[in-house]
């Protein structure tokens, strides 16, 4: 769809709504985002201290989802804020972005409103950064023009196989901010070399006793469980659905569901609502929902999910590429 389409479709769906009721869903959450943010970074560093005192493979593996959790929370977080959803002073916004939502994801606050907003106005065009046919930063069915997988299994796995869109997780937009991104790293690093236990096991010798272990497993967190729900997530948003408006192309997911919690955290999974309405936060999206799934019809007909595994309409039993004529266009 055309940038040209995409305002007119929110200029219009924004015009069903009554002022006083879109004002208060648009009215930012204030410094309530912040106890998200500690709870969000009180898990990563549970996870750290859970793998640490108690070393093995099960533990590690609980620290990795665990610091996986947080940081799909500062995600969330961070999304919000480029969004200038947290606070409505603009520079508060930047500031806690770069402060402590960005950096995680190897990137500033600048890198993500630039590439979100592109998002956005070009949703579903060669424009989008994400999800744009022939793009060369979009997921990698997108980007090579491949539309045979029927199922979000299968698209999941062959876009997670895909080294350049693993290596554009792991880089981030370092290349763009190097010193900040490295300064940051570099403070974080020395702070955290206070939770390291004193056992010799952490620190046998002078070269490990500079390694931050809080660093490793973040970093190894990020480039493993949650790379691999970012392509999850990405997928069940919008792939596999026709290109023509914000309505069609984008999906919402369930809610009240601990996989969602875990995916989705901090209510993002209403992410057809998020396009739809993307000046609301996330935190008010629930209450947003309810009312326009009761007041207007074009938004109860569109892609809602209720559950992910059962019954025949579960978000997991959809089946991708066949709604806009790709797949068809594939076989023939």
């Amino acid at each position: 769809m055309a940038a040209k389409s995409v305002h007119v479709e929110l200029r219009n769906f924004r015009s069903s709504i009554p002022p006083e009721i879109l004002s208060k869903w648009e009215s930012p959450t204030g410094w309530r985002c912040l106890v998200k943010l500690f709870k969000d970074w009180a898990m990563i560093v549970a996870g750290h201290q859970l793998f640490i005192r108690q070393p093995s493979w099960a533990t590690l593996v609980v620290a990795l989802l665990l610091m996986s959790w947080g940081q799909r929370g500062l995600s969330t977080l961070a999304h919000d804020s480029i969004h200038m959803n947290l606070f409505k002073n603009k520079k508060l916004n930047y500031y806690v972005a770069n402060l402590a939502l960005a950096p995680p994801a190897m990137s500033t606050a600048k890198q993500q409103r630039s590439a979100h907003n592109a998002h956005h106005w070009y949703l579903g065009t060669a424009e989008d950064p994400d999800h744009g046919d022939g793009n060369e930063t979009s997921l990698r069915h997108y980007r090579n023009g491949v539309y045979e997988h029927q199922s979000i299994w299968s698209l999941c796995m062959y876009d997670m196989m895909d080294f350049k869109l693993f290596r554009q997780h792991v880089v981030g937009g370092f290349m763009e901010a190097p010193l900040f991104l490295t300064a940051w790293w570099a403070v974080v690093s020395t702070i955290t070399m206070y939770l390291q236990p004193s056992s010799p096991m952490w620190k046998p010798n002078g070269f490990t006793s500079y390694v931050s272990t809080f660093v490793v497993l973040f970093q190894l967190s990020r480039c493993t469980f949650t790379y691999a729900f970012y392509v999850l997530r990405e997928i069940i948003d919008h792939s596999g659905l026709p290109q023509n408006s914000i309505l069609a192309f984008t999906r919402s997911s369930p809610a009240n569901n601990w996989f969602q919690r875990f995916l989705q955290p901090h209510d993002d999974n209403y992410h057809l609502l998020h396009h739809l309405l993307p000046r609301v936060p996330m935190s008010k999206l629930r209450e947003a929902d309810q009312w326009l799934m009761a007041n207007s019809d074009e938004y109860a007909e569109a892609n809602h999910y209720d559950t992910y595994f059962d019954g025949k309409d579960a978000l997991f039993r959809q089946v991708l590429h066949m709604q806009d004529g790709k797949k068809q266009a594939m076989v023939e």
